[in-house]
């Protein structure tokens, strides 16, 4: 059964945040989603930690769809490890580097393509059967940013998800690849629904032989993708030639962006330094995959929000999915448990009701605009009304990104409201799974 939260708890002052050109950024901390704990270090605050939960139960649900196993990796690394790929120096400063007691060199690892291949490369008697073999971690990696900014956007301690696969051949890595790409465009596209840009890029220091970036547009000036104005591709190479044939000389326009997500066919760089082979064969052929889980919280409100007044997140990942806020009078009266049951049991990602009784009906309806909730559900002065003829009414309001007000609904029974939810597109990965980290208080 499902248990409705409080907002007297889970709703927690935010503090006043430094001047920042970072919308997200300012609103994440004025709103009580995250607050800095050092220069480039920032704690999660209970709304901040569900949105988070949220993205992370995608992508489990995602990736083990797709036959992904999910592991846990040490977050410290060695330097004998990463020397053998020649990394450690190539690395450079942005990796946080120390000594044990035995000063042996050691890292607070910023990615794990070695730690991933030397585990398998340690696997005792590989399969055929095993491939691919699709291994995949989320937690926390660390970079020493010289300029952290933005936030979560860019800080020195953030939270990815990075999967790494192995196959028998290039030709299977390939085939892998691809099928891992369309599970990023379902993600990001079809259950996110943002409007991401996948361009091919550079590999970078992680080698390999094909890369693609996520992009989202954003105004910090963080990246770019540049988009042809004639046949409308999207591109990071100066050299690209417009597709459309016999067209004249391409035009270009140039589009401030910010990464969330990159892939790569990192062939045998790894697996070959490494020893992760086959029995009798050659070295494994591998890819890898990356979301900057903590980095799309405010990535996804730069892209989506228009002004202060409201944050704007994805349904699938809005802290709560919908707010019952009841007239002081009415608290104690049993249409308030009537109306969070049915809400519970039909809208699965998570239902608050705002117990703070002593905060007006219409503050607290700009608070849950302000926080974006998508549904806001009032038991106030037309259902006190509505309550005379034995028939009670609801009101009920929305919120839609790329807006900063909330959309009347009118006043609804609740069978009314049933049916108004029921043909509300639901997201297809919450509406199979009930809520998370519900507590009664």
């Amino acid at each position: 059964m499902s248990v409705v939260l409080k907002a007297r708890k889970l709703i927690l002052t935010g503090s006043t945040a430094s001047t920042s050109k970072s919308l997200a950024h300012t609103l994440l901390i004025e709103n009580g989603f995250i607050t800095p704990s050092s220069k480039g270090l920032y704690s999660l605050l209970p709304l901040g930690q569900r949105v988070i939960d949220k993205l992370c139960r995608i992508l489990d649900v995602e990736f083990q769809k797709i036959g992904a196993q999910k592991v846990s990796m040490p977050i410290i690394g060695t330097k004998q490890l990463w020397d053998r790929t020649k990394r450690w120096d190539a690395m450079g400063a942005e990796m946080m580097t120390f000594e044990d007691r035995s000063k042996n060199a050691l890292c607070l690892q910023p990615t794990a393509e070695e730690m991933c291949t030397d585990l398998v490369a340690n696997l005792s008697s590989l399969k055929k059967s095993m491939f691919p073999l699709m291994l995949y971690q989320i937690n926390e990696k660390f970079r020493d940013e010289m300029n952290p900014r933005f936030g979560l956007m860019r800080s020195r301690q953030f939270l990815m998800k990075d999967m790494y696969t192995f196959d028998m051949d290039s030709n299977s890595a390939q085939k892998t690849y691809s099928n891992i790409c369309r599970v990023y465009d379902r993600i990001f596209k079809n259950i996110l629904e943002l409007d991401v840009i996948k361009v091919e890029a550079d590999s970078g220091v992680h080698g390999g032989q094909i890369s693609h970036e996520y992009h989202l547009r954003s105004n910090l000036e963080e990246d770019f993708v540049d988009v042809c104005k004639t046949c409308d591709t999207f591109t990071k190479s100066s050299s690209c030639q417009c597709e459309i044939p016999n067209s004249k000389k391409s035009e270009f326009e140039r589009i401030n962006t910010v990464e969330v997500g990159h892939t790569f066919h990192l062939g045998t760089k790894y697996s070959k330094e490494i020893g992760a082979k086959f029995p009798n064969s050659g070295p494994l052929d591998m890819c890898c995959f990356g979301i900057g889980v903590s980095r799309l919280l405010p990535a996804v409100i730069d892209a989506l929000t228009i002004s202060k007044e409201a944050i704007r997140l994805p349904r699938a990942i809005a802290p709560i999915e919908a707010v019952v806020i009841v007239k002081k009078s009415l608290m104690t009266n049993v249409l308030v448990e009537v109306t969070t049951s049915t809400a519970t049991r039909y809208l699965k990602g998570g239902v608050m009701l705002d117990d703070r009784s002593e905060i007006s009906v219409g503050k607290r309806i700009r608070d849950a605009n302000r926080l974006g909730i998508p549904f806001i559900i009032v038991l106030a002065n037309s259902t006190e009304r509505s309550m005379v003829s034995g028939q009670p009414l609801i009101e009920v309001f929305s919120t839609q990104p790329k807006s900063d007000e909330v959309i009347p609904h009118g006043t609804l029974s609740l069978e009314q409201f049933v049916t108004f939810i029921q043909n509300t597109e639901a997201n297809p990965v919450l509406s199979k799974f009930p809520d998370f980290q519900q507590a009664s208080n």
